[in-house]
């Protein structure tokens, strides 16, 4: 592609952006972030690999030393933009929206083999909102910050690939549902022909937000994360995971005097998940996570027993052709506390009567664009399709492109109980039905090093609403390989 064309295609990217410049600012929730987190991760693995041409400097060091180098970056704006963002169909919204321009450089040394490797990642962020309000400032940077660090070592030995990772990396354990987050440790993993096994000890990220947010020094989390897991297939097409976590708080659990009592969670998360093929290209997943620990109660200063479970299950079906369309169903589901108050996703508040039934985790799944629930006291009905529809074409422009449209059913776990929005009504009496959502992704890889993302979503509430408008949420984001 000649360096014009792609001129053009930014240049298109550019007014598109300044037709749609109205909107206000809509944060996504802690999972949906997560989330994509792991969308980063996927795009930039190609980053730790050397296929490809290489500069005269690489290939000198190489010569020289033995070594392989290979170093680059990646420049990714995006603009956001949604209304009724204060949730209130009472309250005039004020109109802004967000820029976002994401930084990243990478720099990747290996030995000859491939079998030792160190990757370095810095990124740094840089928003614009047009119209700040509390904490949201009018132009912030973030960075420039370690986002990945690492030194790996990968050797066989009896049948097995042994692979141990230490420093700053993104580790995830299932679905990434309890645990999927970017920290500082050692990694271990090991795969067979019928197994993957992985344990590691790691501790969180410190500039990570906290979820005792309320805390005494919250500014700066303080976590430890010991965890293992093992895959195992079976009948050839089948697989059983077996895994367990446990986050051990070392976080300040003096009383807050402004909500009177300490904050910490302590959490064990274990579970069990099968997956695989049912019968030609019709696929099935299901997990089931069960969380207990002790933290603290609303108001209290004695611990209490954690009791919460979540559970993840699913079809899809695809079809072989050019168009690469499929369909799938999802239901995911996270338990709630009756009568717990405050926060649904941290120590804040907790339960007022006996164990915390409020499933907190350190992982996520995506859940919708504009409401972007966490999964905590929440059912939700997932129904979505993908396809590709100009697959058929020769022209590799147009044959990446692919649509992927999504039909979300929400409701709580318990009526009474309080979800990750603050606006949902809670107490006796509220309905259980939270609203529906509608969201449509478009994905097209432009050429080599240039992809674009748009993403929409659409949320209708329901009645556990008393006084909430429906919510758009829209997202543009260009990325390029530098």
């Amino acid at each position: 592609m000649s360096v014009k064309y792609r001129i053009g295609i930014f240049i298109l990217a550019a007014g598109f952006w300044l037709m749609v410049s109205a909107g206000s600012y809509a944060q996504m929730s802690q999972e949906e972030l997560r989330r994509e987190r792991v969308e980063t991760l996927d795009e930039l693995k190609r980053t730790q690999d050397f296929s490809g041409s290489s500069s005269w400097v690489t290939r000198g060091l190489a010569r020289g030393l033995g070594w392989r180098m290979n170093f680059g970056g990646w420049y990714a704006p995006s603009y956001s933009s949604s209304d009724e963002n204060d949730r209130n169909v009472a309250a005039q919204d004020s109109l802004d929206h967000t820029w976002e321009n994401d930084f990243r450089f990478f720099t990747n040394v290996a030995s000859r083999s491939g079998k030792t490797q160190f990757y370095a990642r810095m990124k740094a962020t840089q928003s614009l909102n047009s119209t700040p309000t509390g904490a949201v400032r009018r132009r912030d940077m973030v960075g420039p910050a370690v986002d990945l660090l690492y030194l790996q070592q990968q050797y066989p030995a009896g049948g097995w690939k042994h692979q141990i990772t230490l420093g700053r990396q993104f580790v995830m354990v299932e679905r990434g549902i309890s645990f999927g987050l970017t920290v500082d440790g050692l990694h271990y993993k090991a795969l067979s022909r019928i197994n993957e096994f992985q344990v590691f000890f790691a501790r969180q990220n410190p500039s990570d937000d906290n979820i005792d947010n309320f805390s005494p020094g919250s500014g700066r989390t303080k976590r430890w994360f010991y965890g293992m897991e093992w895959k195992v297939k079976f009948m050839k097409t089948q697989t059983l995971d077996l895994f367990g976590l446990m986050n051990q708080d070392r976080n300040d659990e003096s009383v807050n005097p402004a909500t009177g009592q300490p904050h910490q969670l302590d959490s064990l998360y274990y579970g069990l998940g099968f997956e695989g093929r049912v019968i030609g290209n019709l696929r099935y997943w299901s997990m089931y996570i069960q969380e207990s620990g002790k933290t603290y109660p609303s108001g209290g200063t004695t611990k209490v027993s954690i009791s919460s479970s979540a559970i993840d299950g699913g079809l899809r079906y695809y079809f072989a052709t050019a168009m690469a369309p499929s369909f799938y169903v999802e239901y995911a589901a996270g338990s709630g506390d009756g009568d717990a108050q405050g926060s649904a996703n941290s120590s804040f508040g907790g339960s007022t009567a006996g164990k915390d039934e409020r499933f907190i985790s350190f992982g996520g799944l995506t859940l919708g664009y504009a409401l972007a629930p966490q999964l905590t006291n929440i059912q939700v009905y997932k129904f979505g399709a993908s396809v590709k529809p100009f697959g058929w074409s020769a022209n590799r422009l147009w044959s990446d492109m692919s649509v992927q449209p999504t039909y979300y059913l929400y409701s709580r776990d318990k009526a009474s109980g309080v979800t990750s929005d603050p606006y949902i009504s809670s107490g006796a009496g509220s309905s259980r039905k939270i609203g529906s959502e509608f969201d449509m992704t478009v994905a097209w890889k432009a050429a080599v090093d240039i992809s674009y993302q748009f993403k929409f979503g659409r949320f209708s509430p329901g009645p556990a609403y008393t006084n909430r408008g429906a919510e758009n949420y829209m997202r543009l984001k260009f990325s390029l390989d530098l």
